[in-house]
């Protein structure tokens, strides 16, 4: 079975939305805007390679996952990917904003990936997979 299509372990999907979360959040309140496109950067490479290729993910697997009993449940690598995919583009949106001097609404579409992230953390829900969904049923 290859890396990309693995299940990936419920914790370590919701660690790195949490994440995303609070350092995206974080980044807002004290004005780190190179942590936007640092963001886009490791969100990208997971939207391209799906989750072994985050970096997020990969801290995750060497540092927490021997340590921890195996997973009770899994989220589907396609599900993970689409939520990068999602990330990617906000975060990369945000990033483009602020090369070209639109910093207030940089933060507008980082945060709002801040919040999907901490959403996906907290209630398991994907806005990425609902955003596919919706997309299909139009076409």
């Amino acid at each position: 079975m290859p890396a990309r299509s693995k299940p990936v372990d419920a914790r370590a999907d919701r660690a790195v939305q949490a994440v995303l979360a609070v350092v995206t959040l974080g980044a807002f309140v004290f004005r780190q805007n190179l942590l936007i496109p640092a963001l886009a950067v490791i969100t990208g490479a997971g939207a391209l390679g799906g989750p072994p290729a985050n970096l997020l993910h990969r801290v995750f697997e060497v540092a927490l996952g021997p340590r921890l009993k195996p997973p009770a449940t899994t989220v589907a690598a396609e599900t993970v990917q689409l939520q990068d995919v999602l990330a990617f583009g906000l975060f990369g949106l945000a990033s483009l904003s602020l090369l070209i001097g639109l910093a207030g609404f940089a933060w507008i579409l980082a945060v709002a990936e801040g919040l999907v992230a901490a959403v996906a953390a907290t209630t398991g829900i994907h806005l990425g997979v609902t955003v596919r969904d919706r997309l299909r049923r139009r076409g």
